[in-house]
């Protein structure tokens, strides 16, 4: 099933346009591919992810989709259901205060390379990684949080805190202490996340350097090379403990051109690519098919840059976005609908609350979700161009003013910068006057890491559930992505990290939600 969210947008402070996307990948036919088994090596080609590195802890969540197949983690994630599964851990157990997780280990499992057998200290060592002081991983924020990590910590007083919170009780069991209640935390140990199991003996041997020539994992395909900007190869691990692939080769292709992916996939050059969904009629037309997810996938919101009310050093007050007016306008001037069907097919889900799902974030906390939202989104952001122009005249713009619009392609959602360029064309119609800038993703990232992108529109996507997504991006301090922050989410987040009872939790994380519907 196809789910792409059309969210606030633009919303109150929070967010601009946000449509959640699953990947919709286009397979070659039958008749013209090699019978199935007997294809030596798989190509998959993709939008660049814009850090082509080997190293884990350098690029955001999304800049790892080249290094998961030789990669595993704890905790692994169902494909169909979405359930957490056993994978590199074989049990989990919370404490009764959720400050302490005691995780028991598969045995017998091996890293590439001949680098040994995967144990208790590989969890703390991967765990280091991420909370290291040059780590930027979208999930190293939460984790230096979780361990009392200070941004300005030297690596060694990392190394020192990290044995102190991660109790190796034996080569197969590890207890991970928190400082706050951390009832959720089997996500941050699951493959929805970012911590990945790496080799501590081959740290040892050789550090960051031999880290940088080669991904070494535990996963089914074994690193074979990197070939900056074009490709990335690996190769199957026979009798891989948890399936041995079908493919004895698996490649990724960087194919920044969305026609280009496409011409390559009606070739044959490559098997499965990245295809957006006004072009996929064409593929279908020469026979080929669409593999949708059957889960949720990416949320997509467009931020504005420079809402940084809990760093009042950060903050520009000069910035149009600061005024709520001009944001709730902005989001008045945007024709989700005809973007949703025009460019998305029609496949897509209201969402009125950005980085929240009415489904999957109420499943985990019932009662998260607030009907109020869904009945008063129409009157309060819903497409009014009319409603957009007063709005801007009673916040001093009658003739509007400039703006950046950042424009960068995404792995896994091929209609970023067509959306961008849709959002920019209905903003000048109300008279607004966005100035569309193309520049690589890694330049954007590092904007917002360090808050600097006033005065800037620029777009992310990625999974939709609000306790993970809230503490990566609207958190003022120790994280990797500020967009919007606000002194009351930073309350309620250290309220969140005191509280255990579910009912409690919901409410808190349904209070962030009021706030930033109506901020």
């Amino acid at each position: 099933m196809h789910r792409y969210c059309t969210r606030r947008a633009i919303v109150g402070g929070v967010c601009a346009l946000g449509l959640t996307a699953t990947v919709a990948w286009a397979q070659t036919p039958a008749p013209s591919s090699p019978a199935k088994g007997k294809l030596e090596r798989l190509r998959i080609a993709v939008a660049p992810v814009g850090w082509d590195t080997n190293f884990t802890w350098l690029n955001p969540r999304s800049g790892n989709l080249d290094k998961r197949p030789a990669l595993e983690f704890l905790v692994g994630i169902d494909r169909r259901t979405g359930a957490y599964m056993p994978e590199l851990a074989e049990q989990w157990e919370m404490a009764p205060d959720a400050k302490s997780w005691t995780i028991t280990l598969r045995k017998g499992v091996q890293f590439h390379d001949h680098w040994g057998e995967f144990t208790a200290k590989d969890v703390r060592h991967s765990i280091f990684l991420l909370t290291q002081p040059e780590a930027v991983q979208t999930d190293s924020g939460q984790w230096r949080t979780l361990l009392g990590i200070e941004k300005a910590d030297t690596s060694d007083v990392v190394a020192q805190k990290v044995a102190q919170m991660v109790q190796i009780i034996n080569d197969y069991q590890v207890i991970i202490h928190t400082h706050i209640a951390a009832p959720d935390l089997v996500d941050n140990l699951s493959a929805n996340t970012d911590l990945v199991m790496e080799s501590k003996a081959r740290w040892d041997a050789g550090g960051k350097e031999l880290y940088g020539k080669k991904v070494v994992g535990t996963g089914p395909f074994e690193f074979v090379e990197r070939k900056l900007g074009v490709y990335v190869l690996y190769k199957r691990v026979d009798n891989h403990w948890r399936q041995t692939p079908e493919y004895k080769e698996l490649e990724f292709r960087w194919v920044p051109e969305a026609v280009t992916r496409l011409a390559t996939l009606l070739t044959a050059e490559v098997h499965i690519a990245d295809v957006e969904r006004a072009l996929q009629q064409d593929a279908v037309a020469k026979g080929m098919k669409i593999v949708a997810s059957t889960l949720s996938g990416n949320q997509v919101v467009w931020y504005f840059g420079g809402l940084y009310f809990a760093s009042p050093d950060k903050l520009d007050p000069k910035v149009p976005f600061v005024d709520k007016r001009v944001r709730q306008a902005m989001n008045m001037a945007i024709n989700r609908h005809a973007i949703a069907d025009k460019l998305l097919l029609g496949r897509a889900q209201p969402a009125r609350v950005a980085t929240y799902h009415p489904e999957l974030d109420s499943k985990l906390w019932p009662g998260i979700w607030n009907a109020d939202w869904d009945k008063r989104f129409e009157e309060l952001y819903g497409y009014d161009p009319t409603k957009a122009k007063a709005l801007l005249d009673q916040a001093g713009y009658p003739h509007g003013f400039e703006f950046t619009v950042y424009l960068f392609p995404l792995a896994g959602l091929p209609e970023q910068v067509d959306i961008g360029q849709a959002m920019a064309l209905d903003w000048q119609a109300v008279g607004l006057k966005p100035k569309l800038v193309e520049i690589d993703f890694p330049r954007v990232r590092e904007l917002y890491r360090t808050k600097a992108i006033h005065g800037a529109v620029w777009g992310l996507r990625g999974r939709a559930l609000a306790p993970d997504s809230i503490r990566i991006i609207n958190k003022s301090q120790d994280g990797v992505i500020y967009a919007y922050e606000h002194p009351f989410i930073d309350e309620k987040l250290r309220e969140l990290g005191r509280v255990l009872d579910p009912g409690e939790r919901a409410r808190l994380l349904r209070e962030i939600g009021d706030h930033k519907f109506i901020a």
